[in-house]
């Protein structure tokens, strides 16, 4: 611990406080980081959707009709209905309904990276 102490003591003060918020970041991040480590498995044997496994496209996604095709593969195994596509600055927004359609859910597609998000 001394040692510590002796190269702290020769960096500047505003060094010593980003040193120091990054050190507590990281010690109070350690209780999920092995979780994060490791993507939820499903049955067989692959990655869940949303458990850091598959949140989308993983590529840019310029056009509503790029944005209606990523949610229908996303939610390809769900019994749902995707609503109008409406473009904004930075991402696209869709309703996913139900058969009765009943709005279910409120997703956004990130157009930068095309992942997929509840914003509801």
């Amino acid at each position: 611990m001394s040692l510590v102490k002796e190269h702290l003591e020769k960096i500047p003060v505003v060094r010593k406080l980003c040193l120091s918020l990054v050190t507590c970041a990281l010690i109070s991040g350690l209780h999920f980081l092995p979780s994060m480590a490791m993507p939820a498995l499903a049955a067989d044997n692959q990655p869940q959707k949303g458990a850091l496994g598959d949140y989308g496209e993983k590529q840019k996604i310029a056009t509503s009709a790029e944005a209606r095709k990523a949610l229908k593969k996303y939610f390809a195994d769900k019994d749902l209905i995707i609503g109008e596509v409406v473009e904004k600055e930075l991402y696209f927004e869709a309703d996913i309904m139900d058969r009765n359609m009943a709005v279910t859910d409120k997703v956004i597609v990130d157009k930068r990276t095309g992942r997929i998000r509840s914003i509801y």
